[in-house]
């Protein structure tokens, strides 16, 4: 058996990545800003508190969050411009995976109080939300890769540090 000194292992110190250390939590919090807004279409009322039910609701939603976040990072107009055009051009596209969603949730309610249960049909529905999980990410990062763009390397690191207040 071989043992394991801890002192000799190298400890993980998040510290030594310098500038790096904020790119992380700059992404997650771009991620969570233009996240929101589809997760709120894709949640539907189901969500709590007062979320958007309907598309224009949540387009709404999400831009007086994009107006909150450009007024906590003193940005410029044309940075909000910016950002509510790349939230419009997501929205329809998170509209239409939350309306594939809700076709999946439906086939699997249905093929989960058969008479008899389909474990094929269980199986491909399994795999058709797995995709549209995929397909989603792909899209939030793309907005929120585009989002990063329009911002500052200062404003991705205020609104990192303000995001991270939030896990403490």
């Amino acid at each position: 058996m071989t043992s394991h000194d801890n002192a000799t292992k190298p400890s993980c110190n998040h510290k030594s990545r310098g500038p790096r250390r904020w790119g992380r939590p700059a992404l997650l919090s771009l991620a969570l800003l233009l996240g929101l807004g589809g997760v709120a279409i894709a949640a539907g009322p189901s969500m709590h508190h007062q979320h958007p039910r309907t598309p224009e609701e949540a387009r709404a939603h999400v831009d007086g969050m994009i107006d909150h976040l450009i007024e906590k990072v003193d940005g410029s107009e044309a940075q909000r411009a910016a950002l509510k055009a790349i939230a419009g051009r997501a929205a329809p596209q998170m509209e239409a995976l939350h309306s594939e969603g809700r076709d999946i949730k439906g086939e699997l309610r249905d093929l989960l109080t058969a008479e008899k249960i389909d474990r094929a049909a269980l199986e491909e529905a399994r795999k058709d939300a797995v995709d549209l999980v995929e397909r989603g990410s792909k899209l939030v990062l793309a907005g929120v890769a585009d989002a990063a763009e329009t911002l500052t390397p200062a404003q991705r690191r205020q609104i990192a540090e303000t995001i991270a207040r939030f896990g403490r």
